[in-house]
């Protein structure tokens, strides 16, 4: 830019505290279209939905986390009328005091089928916050 006045420019450092996943089954992945491309007889590789904070940051809680048909959009998810009632022990139980996680999506992970022939999906949404002594874990899955 020409002009202006460079000692009027201001910098906000930007914490992001929640971070948000949502992800269906049968969600297409790449190794899945590369089996049905090439009529390969390999077995189906299950969407994960994957929640990471930034360096320095590990998940300390889960706000949110539904499998079924939540409602809504992150920062205000809702249960829907097809709810597993394990996914936040699930979600907990893999992702708290990590700085990233992944989990598959498929009924097996959370107990049993909570509504069949429904199309599901799991909608998370996970709290960000400092690591500390407890918490300072490699990532993992």
């Amino acid at each position: 830019e020409l002009g202006g006045d460079p000692s009027k420019i201001s910098l906000v450092k930007r914490s992001v505290s929640t971070v948000c996943a949502e992800i269906s089954e049968y969600h297409p992945n790449i190794k899945n279209w590369q089996i049905e491309s090439y009529g390969k007889t390999e077995e189906f590789h299950r969407p994960k939905v994957h929640l990471h904070c930034s360096p320095g940051q590990a998940i300390s809680s889960i706000k949110f986390a539904s499998f079924g048909t939540p409602l809504g959009t992150c920062g205000s998810y809702q249960q829907g009328p097809c709810h597993a009632p394990t996914s936040y022990d699930i979600l907990e139980k893999r992702c708290v005091g990590k700085q990233r996680c992944a989990v598959a999506i498929s009924n097996s992970n959370f107990g049993h089928d909570p509504c069949p022939n429904v199309l599901k999906r799991l909608s998370v949404e996970a709290v960000c916050a400092p690591m500390t002594s407890t918490t300072a874990q490699p990532g993992g899955n």
